[in-house]
């Protein structure tokens, strides 16, 4: 029969996981439980039982009677491509004339499309027997058994049905019949998708953002261009006149209280997050062994790509240092301040992410337009704003975090919290309890070198395994090594800033020598476990996992401590502390929560999978950077900006009311 056919064609076209991928292989266990129930995270408010089975018994005869409309429904589904054994399995079919598709049955009711994307494998026991030679679905089935696949594939059901059903109707009608069973799936029509009343509240709140920039802009102007005294900072708060050109100002500081070569370290740093997070997320929803030398390989290129969370690292060594000199500064001056220190931290941080939650629960259901939409991108954030509000989610959800990449800020802000006491008593006492940040590093190494032996840890590919994210690298504790460094580097910048410090050419330059040889070997030693961790010793993994983010940091620190107090570096010094790094480097914190965001959207909205390679990915990145900064600009100005300058105004005035 022709639609049987058909559907031959569409179940080689898969989507292929095996342990080679570092992806997960079906676990027969479930089949049944899947089989039973399916997985229904149909977005479909139109869901109606009673239709879905006219609408599925409709479409089975139209497909026996071989009429024109449910053929080319069927000619919307993924079929075969060249090269699917190789990794091209990843078919979605034809998305938009799915999701467009009408047809007008007798009963004056209108049978609309929607597009599901079906998981599915072999039965675990087979008691068909099929012809070697055969090529029909029982034969694929014990293709599938054999090579441990797990499919995903696109196909058009009728918009009555829930994820549920559609299952239940290929498993029944087609798929046990021939050995293999549908494991679960997700149906959605992106048609007249309903606003909630969050979703309302989103819109008014947003605006009400957009009315004060625009009012506090043409109130400042006004006061610029009729020469009165200066605005009224509180109602100029969200001005894009003043808070524009602070942000954009690009000038060179020569004091030496200004650590210049910072700007150039967040902003290389960014960028190479931009690079990482693109790559990683866009690699789920390609090609796998297309990709897999190029992102796991052993390549310049691959080295380069998985290491990009050593950045994470680059901005505890940097937040650390700005922490401890303003600490330092603000206890010679007396006017040190704890609580206003973590409170200023706080709404620093906290405004942009909960207004970046708050878009993401409301407004990804609406422009996430393409198959490869994912609930749990708004889902954890339902689940969880509360915890990210608290910046604690990195220990209490670390496996259904809201915005995965915000883990950073929890950990930050957590060592926000105690450092200040740290400093003040090394400030009280005098640097021989620098001790105390010393003996914390240490520890920090020796927790990871206890943990990686107990649970057996290993290096871990690009997709890590849990153990690794669970007890390695979300935690605060086990990443906090870089941070205790830049604590005692950030106390002698402060000490001995303004000195002239002199030292040997010839230690100078081995010491640069060695740091940038650190700085390639951490980022390079990784790939030699790529494919070879089970031949690799066990103490390899333990030391590469305890030292390579610590040894990052160590040689970070000199380059930082040789641009800054012994101006040396030549070209390198001069790059990093250039005034055009300065722009990006203020919006770092935008760009770090907005960029992941918008490259999720434009991966899932993907209408079919991406090739990568070298040449494909220099026009995505640059594009993503310029689309991250232009948005990244608009989020400072609107949510992190304002708040700062009006608690320094509140402050200020609280202050002057107790005088």
């Amino acid at each position: 029969m022709l639609w049987k056919y058909l559907f031959s064609l569409v179940i080689f076209s898969v989507k292929v996981y095996s342990i080679q991928d570092y992806l997960p292989i079906v676990d027969y266990a479930e089949v049944n439980e899947f089989k039973k129930n399916g997985i229904d995270i149909s977005q479909n408010h139109k869901i109606n039982d009673a239709f879905c089975d006219q609408d599925l018994s409709l479409f089975q005869q139209g497909l026996e009677s071989n009429e024109q409309w449910a053929v080319r429904l069927v000619d919307t589904w993924a079929k075969v491509q060249a090269g699917y054994l190789s990794g091209n399995s990843m078919n979605v079919g034809d998305f938009d004339s799915c999701i467009r598709f009408e047809h007008q049955t007798i009963s004056s009711r209108i049978f609309k499309g929607q597009h599901c994307l079906i998981s599915l494998s072999a039965l675990p026991n087979s008691t068909l027997v099929s012809d070697s030679h055969d090529l029909s679905l029982k034969h694929l089935a014990n293709f599938f058994r054999s090579s441990n696949i797990v499919s995903t594939n696109g196909f058009c059901m009728p918009a009555s049905c829930s994820a549920t059903k559609v299952i239940e109707f290929l498993n029944q009608q087609i798929l046990n019949k021939n050995d293999l069973v549908a494991l679960g799936g997700k149906c959605r029509d992106v048609n007249d998708i309903p606003l909630e009343p969050l979703d309302y509240f989103a819109i008014v709140l947003f605006s009400m953002f957009a009315l004060l920039m625009t009012g506090s802009t043409i109130y400042e102007i006004i006061i610029v261009k009729s020469k009165h005294p200066e605005p009224n900072k509180l109602l100029a708060s969200f001005s894009v006149y003043s808070n524009g050109y602070k942000l954009f100002e690009m000038t060179k500081i020569k004091s030496p209280s200004s650590i210049n070569c910072l700007h150039g370290l967040r902003a290389m740093s960014i960028f190479w997050i931009i690079l990482g997070h693109r790559i990683n997320n866009q690699y789920l929803w390609g090609n796998p062994n297309e990709t897999k030398d190029f992102l796991f390989g052993t390549s310049i290129a691959s080295g380069i790509i998985n290491a990009y969370t050593l950045a994470v690292d680059t901005f505890f060594v940097m937040g650390a240092i700005l922490m401890t000199w303003s600490t330092l500064r603000d206890c010679e001056k007396k006017q040190l301040n704890i609580p206003r220190m973590i409170w200023r931290r706080y709404i620093r941080y906290t405004p942009i992410y909960a207004a970046l939650i708050l878009f993401v629960i409301s407004f990804t259901k609406i422009l996430l337009q393409g198959p490869f939409y994912i609930d749990a991108l708004s889902e954890r954030c339902v689940r969880n704003w509360w915890l990210v509000l608290l910046h604690v989610q990195n220990y209490l959800s670390y496996r259904d975090m809201c915005l995965g990449h915000g883990w950073y800020l929890s950990a930050d802000f957590q060592l926000f919290i105690i450092s200040p006491f740290i400093i003040l008593l090394i400030y009280k006492y005098g640097k021989k309890l620098l001790m105390i940040p010393a003996v914390l590093f240490l520890g920090t190494i020796i927790y990871v070198i206890s943990v990686s032996i107990v649970l057996d840890i290993e290096v871990p590919s690009p997709l890590a395994s849990e153990n690794y994210l669970d007890y390695i690298y979300y935690a605060t504790h086990t990443r906090s090594g870089p941070w205790f460094l830049g604590i005692i580097l950030g106390y002698f910048l402060y000490t001995i800033q303004g000195k002239k410090i002199g030292i040997n050419s010839f230690i100078n330059g081995f010491m640069w020598i060695f740091s940038i040889s650190v700085l390639i070997s951490v980022v390079f030693l990784q790939l030699g476990f790529f494919g070879a961790a089970d031949t690799i010793h066990s103490g390899y993994h333990v030391s590469f996992l305890a030292l390579h983010r610590n040894l990052w940091a160590v040689a970070l620190c000199w380059i930082i401590f040789a641009c800054q107090s012994l101006k040396t570096g030549g070209i390198i010094r001069w790059f990093l502390s250039h005034p055009q790094w300065q722009p990006v480097s203020r919006m770092g914190l935008s760009m770090y929560l907005l960029g992941t965001v918008y490259q999720l959207y434009m991966i899932l909205n993907q209408r079919a999978p991406m090739y990568l390679n070298f040449w494909h990915v220099i026009p995505i990145i640059l594009s993503d950077v310029v689309m991250i900064i232009i948005l990244s600009t608009i989020t400072y100005l609107a949510f992190e900006a304002p708040p700062l300058i009006i608690e320094d105004y509140l402050y200020k005035k609280v202050k002057n009311v107790k005088k």
